[in-house]
């Protein structure tokens, strides 16, 4: 909620001949000094916030992981714990076998390879008509190139299982190679690290990691419950990884599936944002962009900042 105040002015009498003089007004308060170590005092030099949603722009980090996919997260206590997504961290073999199969790239790969295989059976048709010609089918010749024909016919029906095959073991590989491996974690000013210790937080689409640095920036919570539909709110992440991105939109609404409560918002939410805050005006996270509605524009859904284990901002 945003409070605005209203300047108080001095009422003047008409009838009193002077005016006291109006009472002088409390000092502001200080704004609070900078951080004096630390990510935090890093951040803020090299990247001084003008308002609250750069500030939680320095809180926010970048993901990447080894096999390609990326994602955002934020920082949410001095500890230098982050929030983010498990779907971002975590490789889901039957997903990627999804969208491999689906992918323009494997059909691509499919057409071209058919292309070459067709080419060379027309080269070998091509040859063995010469050679049947000049010494008849019964040559070693002819009988060695029809050979080579039925193979490649062979080879050309089970080119589109030998690709899914091909998909399928370079995906299992992925997979056990993701067990173990590292993931790149990235912050505004380019400072990097690599993490490979997650907690995934059970049945929700949830994980933790700790950054290894000290007194690093982080983003305050806010109450989701206090939303009001309407309300600006803004998204930081790395859509189609252009880095520290920020979106706005509004406030759509509470949805519920089972019993999980999920806030809907058209500030756009793109692949690379999934992970990063929802903010509000003054900067506080109520929320962890999780998801869009597939087919529509403008139908986005966080997960409420006070599932988020151990709280946030403490």
């Amino acid at each position: 909620m945003i409070v605005i105040g209203g300047a108080l002015a001095a009422l003047l009498s008409r009838e009193a001949p002077e005016v006291a003089p109006a009472p002088a007004q409390a000092a502001a308060s200080p704004s609070p000094a900078p951080p004096a170590s630390g990510l935090a005092a890093k951040l803020s030099a090299s990247h001084p916030p003008g308002n609250p949603i750069e500030t939680a722009r320095n809180a926010t980090v970048f993901i990447q992981t080894p096999w390609g996919t990326m994602g955002s997260g934020f920082i949410v206590d001095a500890d230098c714990r982050v929030v983010t997504n498990r779907h971002v961290l975590q490789f889901d073999s039957a997903s990627a076998l999804r969208a491999a199969e689906q992918s323009p790239l494997i059909a691509k790969e499919l057409h071209r390879r058919q292309t070459e295989l067709m080419a060379d059976l027309k080269a070998l048709n091509a040859k063995y008509r010469e050679e049947v010609r000049q010494n008849g089918k019964g040559s070693g010749a002819a009988m060695t190139l029809k050979l080579k024909i039925d193979a490649l016919q062979d080879d050309i029906r089970a080119l589109p299982d030998t690709v899914r095959e091909a998909v399928r073991d370079n995906i299992s590989k992925t997979e056990l190679y993701a067990r173990t491996a590292k993931y790149k974690v990235s912050l505004v000013d380019g400072t990097a690290f690599d993490v490979h210790q997650i907690e995934y937080v059970d049945q929700r689409d949830l994980a933790t990691f700790r950054l290894p640095a000290a007194n690093c920036p982080y983003i305050k919570p806010g109450q989701s419950a206090q939303l009001r539909q309407g309300e600006r709110l803004y998204t930081i992440g790395s859509p189609s990884g252009l880095t520290y991105t920020v979106t706005a939109g509004i406030f759509s609404g509470y949805r519920q599936e089972g019993d999980r409560r999920y806030l809907q918002t058209d500030a756009p939410i793109n692949p690379g944002n999934s992970g990063g805050p929802l903010i509000t005006e003054v900067g506080e996270v109520v929320g962890i962009n999780t998801a869009v509605l597939l087919g529509t524009q403008g139908i986005g859904f966080a997960i409420p900042v006070e599932d988020v284990p151990g709280g946030v901002g403490r």
